[in-house]
């Protein structure tokens, strides 16, 4: 195969990707603190705060990822007691949208570069 389709593919992987990687480090650094107000109730919000406040940007985007997380799967943390369920259904909609398109858009790309690497590994 030419090389151009591949450079061409490998842009429309890599581009979007750094451009949402941005937006992510953006959003966790304005966002974090903000979402973690609105769960005033949930035990892991302060947990994770005394853990990971000591790791900078990075230990925000693990809070920030976690808040996501739960935020997805409310029935299995409030099963463990980390979550109470008023704070998951009184969670702003558009916050929760934002937030897990932003990890999940994070998630595809890292996805379809992986599998680019492998087909470009196989193609050898």
């Amino acid at each position: 195969m030419s090389q151009i389709p591949l450079g061409l593919i490998a842009l429309l992987i890599g581009v979007p990707m750094i451009l949402i990687v941005i937006w992510l480090t953006y959003m966790v650094h304005v966002y974090t603190e903000k979402a973690e107000a609105l769960m005033p109730n949930s035990i892991f919000v302060e947990a994770n705060k005394k853990t990971f406040s000591h790791a900078g940007l990075l230990g925000k985007s693990v809070r920030n990822g976690f808040l996501t997380m739960v935020l997805l799967t409310p029935a299995l943390t409030a099963k463990r007691g980390l979550v109470d369920v008023a704070d998951v259904q009184n969670f702003p909609s558009g916050f929760k949208r934002m937030l897990v398109a932003s990890w999940g858009l994070n998630f595809l790309f890292c996805v379809a570069l992986i599998v680019f690497g492998s087909y470009l590994k196989a193609i050898e």
